[in-house]
């Protein structure tokens, strides 16, 4: 029996995403440094500081976080972290 590409393309992409690991959302490394430190207690200062960028770079990755995660909060990053085992 021979498959069509398309439909291999299709089998292959159901079986990558049935298969996919708990808690992938795509974070990036320095995304996943920043949710440690707000596991932390870090404020958002706090880890611009601790990890020479801005206070404005942080931001930017905490929205890219919330986005990701599909939560509104760092109380909700944090549970959500915490939760799936994420770090």
């Amino acid at each position: 029996m021979i498959l069509s590409l398309s439909i291999a393309a299709k089998v292959l992409r159901m079986f990558s995403d049935k298969y996919k690991p708990k808690g992938d959302y795509g974070l990036t490394d320095r995304e996943i440094e920043i949710l440690e430190r707000f596991v932390k207690g870090y404020s958002k200062s706090e880890i611009a500081d601790n990890l020479f960028i801005s206070r404005f770079t942080v931001e930017t990755h905490i929205k890219n976080i919330y986005s990701k995660l599909h939560v509104h909060s760092q109380t909700e990053a944090v549970y959500k972290a915490l939760k799936e085992q994420l770090l």
